[in-house]
């Protein structure tokens, strides 16, 4: 809804479109066939750790950009993108900001204006919601096109009957997180780090990919050379702990991870990658039972695959 009804709202200015290489594919998906309509589309680098240079932004601007359009941070490796500094780039040309906040919203403090943000999306069922509710913020006076048409909802900006339930909860989801989000970061973040050191101390030829400090704080996302991310989810879950090898949002694409290669993964190691994420109902001895059960795995696929020598 974001982009196509922004970027329709502002056509006649122009029909450029620049984004980044480790969106979502809700971001990824809609361009591709916005340019079926015409729009050009700039999909920016990202370094080894899944930062986009805002120098790369300010290149990539020409007069008939009309949407800048970069993730907050990343579901997958966790990193957190340097917003302020792209979106500042996006106002001294008069272009929309928009940023896909749906990792963030409820994690950790999102401050539009501090952010510079002039349209944000994000979601309930991250901060512990109900699934199917989400929400689009637009800054006063930033123009959208509706993607759906039928009666007056939301404005006339979405037409179709609202999930009122689904609305309330999404509200008291967003009072809750607000109270709780310094505590639950303090903690989460504990309990990552607890796991990632002792995965990096206990397991040879692991890599802990993103941000090592500038991430989500539930974020621990590895790879494991010589092996399949896919065995180890599955003897994972043998063992009681759910854990993904990709986002979510990608579970039945049988390739390798566009965020992963895009951090310049060779496909062989991105394929033996792995997320744990961590939240607030998750505790200390969940962590230590993962600790205990992991390095055995790892050693027992290696032991299968012909890829791996001691």
């Amino acid at each position: 809804m974001a982009l196509w009804g922004i970027a329709r709202a502002y056509r006649e200015k122009g029909n450029h479109i620049i984004t980044s290489a480790i969106e979502h594919y809700s971001i990824l998906n809609p361009l591709k066939e916005m340019q079926k309509e015409g729009f050009e589309i700039t999909i920016l680098p990202v370094d080894n750790t899944g930062l986009v240079n805002y120098k790369d932004v300010k290149k990539a601007l020409k007069k008939s950009t009309v949407l800048v359009s970069i993730m907050h941070a990343n579901n997958e490796i966790g990193t957190i993108q340097k917003i302020k500094d792209i979106s500042g780039i996006a106002k001294d040309a008069g272009v929309v900001f928009h940023s896909d906040c749906m990792a963030t919203a409820g994690i950790i403090p999102v401050n539009v204006n501090e952010l510079g943000i002039d349209a944000l999306s994000f979601s309930s069922q991250q901060m512990y919601g109900p699934k199917g509710a989400a929400a689009l913020y637009l800054r006063k006076g930033i123009k959208i096109r509706p993607l759906l048409l039928g009666g007056t909802q939301e404005r006339g900006r979405r037409a179709g009957t609202e999930n009122i339930p689904a609305i309330i909860g999404f509200g008291k989801a967003c009072s809750i997180a607000m109270i709780e989000m310094e505590k639950n970061y303090s903690y989460i973040k504990n309990l990552r780090d607890k796991l990632s050191d002792g995965i990096l101390k206990s397991i040879d030829n692991v890599k802990l990919n993103g941000d090592a400090e500038n991430k989500l704080p539930g974020n621990a996302h590895f790879s494991f050379e010589f092996i399949e991310g896919e065995s180890i989810i599955l003897l994972l879950n043998s063992k009681g702990i759910a854990a993904a090898s990709g986002s979510s949002c990608a579970s039945h694409a049988l390739k390798s991870s566009h965020v992963l290669l895009a951090i310049k993964l060779a496909p062989a190691t991105a394929n033996g990658s792995i997320l744990f994420s961590l939240g607030k109902y998750n505790t200390e001895a969940e962590v230590d039972y993962a600790l205990d059960v992991l390095p055995p795995i790892i050693s027992r696929l290696r032991e299968m695959s012909p890829l791996y020598s001691k």
